[in-house]
């Protein structure tokens, strides 16, 4: 096996367990993946993976070659990375993967701004919940909201958050001898995250010992819903919940931590111009309105 296409396939295929995956990682055909298989199969004189109904699974010389092919992979990078930083001072484009509910008028304001400042940098926006691997360049730069980005990465906390438990005016209306202290008995219905590692928030349980998660969600806006919906209360971050149209803060309940916002990119990709201009910047807009974020000291 010679040729890193050879290589780029097995890992595909390794990636996503199977060869409609690698097609889609790829942009290409399922049957051109299954061509390129075949050929690298030929090439290595031995049999990658094993077809099985649950998908593509590597033999013992496919994890060899996946090894060596991981290897080839960084080394590539590595010269990608490389001549980036020789390139200097000229326009180019610039990837930016960022959540999207990150991603509001403001920050799509804070674009058009920078759009008009540098014409000459190709903008590509990633509206993108999945942590993308900026190690093999499928970003040059990433809106985190993370505790602790990858130490393997170069960044900096652009926006300090809190949240806070979010309703719409009929839920309070309807739950007010509850929120008042009036009612200590009647249930007070709120969604819980799938990624809590506890579904009952001990500082919302000592508040409100009645407090019940009737629903459990895996996903912001679908829990935000709910609660425009009237059905339950929601926890959510400053910016999102404090910018709704719909629902307002939960009187009783204070404001708590919430994961910061990173700018981050790869370390060798830091001192590109329009890499660390676009960092720069961002991180200026993003502290102009840190209230957003982290909400009213009240």
């Amino acid at each position: 096996m010679q040729d890193w296409d050879s290589l780029r396939i097995v890992l595909a295929v390794a990636r996503h367990g199977g060869l409609n995956g690698a097609a889609r990682c790829l942009g290409v055909t399922h049957a051109t993946v299954s061509r390129q298989l075949a050929r690298a199969e030929e090439q290595a004189g031995l049999r990658l993976f094993d077809r099985l109904p649950t998908g593509l699974v590597p033999t013992a010389p496919g994890r060899t070659a996946i090894a060596h092919a991981e290897e080839v992979e960084a080394r590539v990078h590595a010269l990608d990375f490389a001549l980036e930083a020789e390139r200097g001072q000229g326009p180019g484009a610039l990837a930016i993967t960022v959540p999207p509910l990150v991603a509001n008028a403001d920050f799509a304001a804070d674009i058009a701004v920078f759009r008009a400042r540098h014409p000459g940098i190709v903008l590509s926006l990633l509206g993108d919940n999945r942590v993308l691997n900026l190690h093999r360049r499928e970003a040059d730069v990433a809106l985190r909201v993370s505790h602790s980005p990858a130490e393997s990465l170069w960044g900096r906390i652009i926006a300090r958050q809190r949240a806070g438990w979010f309703a719409s005016r009929d839920y309070i209306e309807a739950h007010q001898a509850v929120l008042s202290g009036e009612d200590r008995q009647r249930p007070l219905p709120y969604v819980a995250f799938t990624a809590w590692t506890a579904p009952r928030p001990a500082a919302l349980e000592a508040r409100f010992p009645g407090a019940v998660p009737v629903i459990e969600s895996d996903d912001m806006i679908t829990a935000l819903n709910l609660a425009r919906a009237g059905q339950v209360m929601v926890r959510a971050p400053c910016l999102i919940g404090a910018g709704d149209a719909v629902l307002i803060r939960v009187p009783g309940l204070a404001l708590i931590d919430y994961a910061p916002i990173w700018a981050v990119t790869h370390p060798d990709l830091r001192r590109v111009p329009r890499v660390a201009e676009f960092i720069r910047f961002i991180a200026a807009r993003f502290a102009a309105r840190a209230e957003t974020y982290f909400g009213p000291d009240g």
